[in-house]
């Protein structure tokens, strides 16, 4: 029997809420990247206080400003804060480490479902470390594949920046293909600057916000 909107959500916050309330490594999936296996490590509650883990998120962060829309100071009391609050705290969001032969690698996750249509984004698409070809992909694969069969989910969709070329040719590599782009504007802040999102603006746009949608899968050939 299909589940109403309201009894998905509640099946989906539900079930990320239980995996991130148990003890980190107890939900692992697996996956291969040519002859070498790798793992995804479902990130929980219990990681607020690991130094480790919140100075390795924090490096990548600052390694990979340049794709984020806000420039900020980081810091590890502000990963600190944006772990238990963006990412622990808010229902529908999640965040798989990734890791091989013992080394983490970097990160992916889910993030905005969208209870209605049953989909959702892929977020923090992020590698931290340099080797394993083809390890990003893959990882993506594994963790959309587990959001089909385990949240049912029917369709992803991700943002990305017009200038970041090597995260669009991953995505349209995985079937992404590009539904609309949206002007950015640069501001300052008291704490660095921000690219906003500026539907109408005419002037020189030097960057996009680019929205990107999974393909479906075509049809088998009756003939």
């Amino acid at each position: 029997m299909s589940r109403t909107q309201k009894e998905y959500q509640e099946f989906v916050t539900k079930k990320i809420h239980v995996l991130k309330s148990k003890s980190y490594g107890s939900f692992v999936l697996h996956g291969k990247v040519g002859d070498q296996t790798f793992d995804i490590i479902f990130l929980t509650a219990e990681k607020e206080n690991d130094t480790a883990i919140i100075s390795l998120l924090s490096k990548w962060r600052k390694k990979h400003e340049m794709w984020f829309t806000a420039q900020f100071p980081i810091t590890n009391v502000r990963t600190k804060s944006w772990f238990k609050t963006l990412l622990i705290d808010k229902p529908d969001r999640l965040l798989f480490m990734i890791r091989v032969s013992d080394k983490y690698m970097g990160h992916v996750g889910l993030n905005r479902f969208n209870f209605k249509k049953r989909t959702c984004e892929i977020d923090n698409i992020v590698r931290g470390e340099t080797g394993y070809p083809g390890l990003m992909e893959a990882a993506i694969k594994t963790m959309m594949a587990w959001g089909t069969r385990s949240l049912g989910v029917a369709g992803f969709s991700l943002l990305t920046t017009s200038d970041n070329s090597r995260a669009i040719a991953l995505y349209t590599k995985l079937g992404f293909v590009t539904q609309k782009k949206v002007p950015l504007v640069y501001k300052k802040t008291s704490e660095g600057g921000e690219w906003v999102s500026t539907p109408r603006y005419k002037g020189n746009i030097l960057r996009y916000d680019v929205y990107m949608k999974k393909q479906s899968k075509l049809l088998p050939n009756r003939k």
